[in-house]
């Protein structure tokens, strides 16, 4: 008989930053997570802050716009979805970000013309899709 060989499987230690929030709050991140945003990245990497909650990173408000207005650039399919799942969440800031993007969309537009735009953006998709 042949026994089989068991593997032994040590939990993976995530390393955690802490941040401050727009509302003054410290919250803790995990790491990885975090460093998808490359002004928190930088702030790791060039200061070495947010190593503790005395160091926690904030970022300027100046830049947490420009990350904001990057972040909603998506079609207006994604960018509901994206509203109804934090509106489920209950993340009020990113309702409220989401919900903004959605107006400028739609702002100036008689209903009928936003009807023809999002149809006419429906049928490109398609066609796209078709011709891969």
């Amino acid at each position: 008989m042949s026994e089989g060989v068991m593997a032994v499987v040590k939990p993976e230690m995530k390393s955690y930053i802490w941040l401050q929030t727009a509302d003054g709050s410290i919250q803790q991140v995990e790491e990885e997570v975090a460093m998808f945003c490359p002004m928190i990245c930088r702030e790791i990497l060039q200061t070495g802050m947010g190593s503790s909650k005395n160091y926690a990173i904030s970022l300027p408000q100046r830049e947490r716009k420009t990350f904001d207005e990057k972040f909603i650039r998506m079609d207006t399919k994604k960018l509901c979805e994206l509203t109804s799942a934090a509106d489920s969440l209950q993340l009020k800031p990113l309702v409220d970000l989401t919900s903004r993007a959605l107006a400028r969309i739609i702002e100036g537009k008689t209903p009928r013309r936003y009807v023809r735009h999002s149809i006419y953006l429906m049928i490109s998709q398609r066609r796209r899709s078709w011709n891969l």
